[in-house]
């Protein structure tokens, strides 16, 4: 007797199914990270090693390890081969330090049990409208990456690994030619910058921000030979920013800042700036309808580390208004950011 598969039970289950592997995601994302604090791609980049080999060279427990690098593997995150020994896959070529495109440093940053865990109070947030972050550990993000040196080196690396992946696309996508004078509000260690004043040997730079980034942006400075046309402030945008700027750049700043604060930081800048003056923010747009984006995950990242918002198109020309402004341009770029282009009204 022949059995017969019912179509509906099979997409039921195919659903079911892929809604389970959706709840598990964070499972990789731990695999991950552990692979990433352990440099294990920095280790394999030699040709591959057994995982007695690896476990020496990066401290590790051997049986645990191979555990963990066997489960990566079925994901597509390192191979191991027929000898026992593993190797780097593409994917796992990203989780280098200093590979173009690397995810290392965002890696790192987003297993640490203080960036995760106010996730874990999402639902505190949506029945309240408290930002999670605080609600857990008693203080905003950039006091606490501000008291925890090791928690605000690895921020300021992911930070860093991110804008570099972006760099190029954003170099590509928006003339930043002719401009005297650029000031990069929120600058952090100065990756963008840097890559702007080596493009264009006659501006000039000013990067701003918090007091205990600055002191970690010099050094980025100085090794990419931009020192002497790059002067360091520092300061909070949400009081003043510098004064004299032809162009202010703010990259991924007004998405961590709700409706209000973000309105004060862009008058700052307003206030700043010559009536010929420019605003250019390199931040995400969130598409309209219902197709995946990647903006959308992050204006949850937003939602539970800062308060903050990932805006529409029709938002950002609101707030642009409310600041002073006039929205110019939305520029897409290769990455997933949009540049947007503001003049003084």
């Amino acid at each position: 007797m022949s059995t017969q598969t019912n179509p509906q039970t099979t997409d039921q289950s195919s659903l079911s199914q892929q809604l389970w592997e959706m709840i598990l995601g964070f499972q990789v994302s731990q695999l991950i990270h552990v692979a990433a604090m352990l440099g294990l791609a920095d280790v394999l980049k030699d040709g591959p090693k057994s995982c007695e080999d690896l476990a020496q060279a990066v401290g590790a427990h051997p049986r645990m390890l191979y555990r963990v690098l066997r489960m990566l593997a079925s994901v597509g995150i390192f191979a191991e081969q027929e000898d026992g020994r593993f190797n780097l896959t593409p994917l796992a070529t990203y989780l280098q330090t200093d590979v173009p495109g690397s995810v290392r440093g965002t890696a790192m940053l987003y297993g640490e049990e203080w960036f995760w865990r106010p996730y874990g109070a999402l639902l505190h947030t949506v029945q309240t409208g408290e930002t999670a972050f605080p609600h857990v550990f008693g203080m905003g993000l950039f006091d606490y990456v501000a008291q925890h040196p090791e928690a605000s080196e690895l921020f300021n690396r992911g930070m860093t690994t991110a804008t570099r992946r972006s760099t190029v696309a954003i170099l590509a996508a928006y003339d930043f030619s002719g401009i005297g004078t650029l000031v990069d509000v929120g600058g952090g260690h100065g990756a963008l910058i840097t890559a702007l004043l080596q493009a264009h040997p006659t501006m000039r730079g000013i990067l701003f921000d918090l007091p205990h980034v600055v002191a970690g942006a010099r050094r980025v400075i100085e090794a990419e030979g931009v020192v002497d046309r790059c002067a360091l402030v520092a300061g909070s945008h949400l009081e003043a920013v510098p004064c004299g700027g032809d162009v202010y750049l703010l990259k991924s700043i007004i998405d961590g800042e709700d409706d209000a604060h973000a309105t004060v930081i862009l008058q700052n800048c307003r206030r700043a700036m010559a009536d010929r003056g420019r605003l250019v923010l390199v931040d995400w747009v969130i598409p309209p309808g219902n197709a995946p984006s990647r903006t959308k995950v992050s204006d949850i990242t937003m939602l539970v580390m800062v308060g903050g918002v990932v805006r529409t198109e029709a938002e950002f020309r609101a707030l642009f208004a409310a600041a002073g402004f006039r929205l110019t341009a939305i520029v897409p770029t290769a990455a997933q950011y949009s540049i947007l282009e503001g003049v003084p009204v």
